[in-house]
């Protein structure tokens, strides 16, 4: 794989941070306006509602299509087995949040291991790029 590959990795894992953040901000609004549920009080409940808001984004994104907007910007693809779909999806927000937590073993294997997110590689999936079809 190109270098040019491993920049669009890390060019779109920078761009779902920026989307995150976006997506963190309207849920906090929603959250904060509509329920009793407060960042300062009930810190722990705010960050779950955050966690899971972000796991229906890139569940239904990967699943209904294979890729999330910041996929799409950078021109790749996940490619999903059609069997158990929505399973792969889950378990692939999970391993990613676990991933998040140790960066440097799930990540870094970009640039020394196999050219693709440990995530993918522990459950056999591939990222395409969607300019080469």
């Amino acid at each position: 794989m190109k270098t040019n590959y491993i920049l669009r990795l890390y060019g779109c894992l920078f761009y779902e941070i920026l989307i995150q953040a976006a997506l963190w901000f309207l849920v906090a609004f929603i959250t904060i306006f509509i329920s009793t549920i407060n960042s300062t009080d009930q810190p722990h409940i705010f960050q779950f509602i955050l966690w899971v808001a972000s796991g229906v984004y890139f569940v239904s994104s990967w699943y209904y299509g294979g890729q999330t907007l910041a996929m799409k910007a950078w021109k790749i693809k996940l490619e999903l087995p059609i069997k158990n779909k929505f399973i792969f999806c889950v378990l692939r927000y999970f391993l990613a949040c676990i991933g998040l937590i140790l960066f440097f073993i799930f990540y870094m294997n970009i640039l020394f291991g196999s050219k693709q997110y440990l995530h993918d590689l522990i459950m056999g999936l591939k990222i395409r790029d969607v300019r080469i079809s």
